[in-house]
């Protein structure tokens, strides 16, 4: 029926390094045909210096910076976490509203209540506030 079914008959072993070689094989490819097409012969001065969030990396690397951006660079992550555990409980809560049980629907309700007061209490503590303290 099929056209190759008698002509080639692979152990398992023998497909899965098959599919193994040709992974390794194809990625070789794609990887020499980047560093051919890759501008690797554009080396400028200005594009050899690592840039380091808006310091000079040639500078002494224990110049204070400022705690109010590392706060909100922490207060992003964990805000971001949240929304990242509060999408799974939308859409499931959304999907299937009456058979989610009132215990769930009570946390939900709690994580919810947290999140908002860490808003407010970093709003009334004026971290998210970026005015210059002259």
């Amino acid at each position: 029926m099929w056209f190759f079914e008698g002509m080639l008959s692979l152990s398992p072993v023998n497909s899965v390094l098959g599919v193994l070689f040709f992974v390794v094989g194809l990625s070789l490819v794609f990887m020499m045909l980047a560093m051919i097409v890759s501008q690797k012969s554009r080396y400028e001065s200005d594009k050899m210096i690592s840039f380091e969030c808006g310091f000079d990396p040639l500078s002494s690397s224990r110049i204070p910076f400022s705690l109010r951006f590392f706060l909100l660079a922490l207060l992003f992550l964990v805000f971001d976490l949240e929304m990242i555990l509060l999408f799974p409980y939308v859409i499931s809560v959304g999907s299937c509203y009456l058979s989610v049980g009132i215990s769930a629907k009570f946390w939900g309700f709690i994580f919810l209540m947290i999140l908002v007061g860490g808003l407010f209490h970093e709003l009334n503590e004026g971290t998210l506030d970026w005015e210059m303290d002259d």
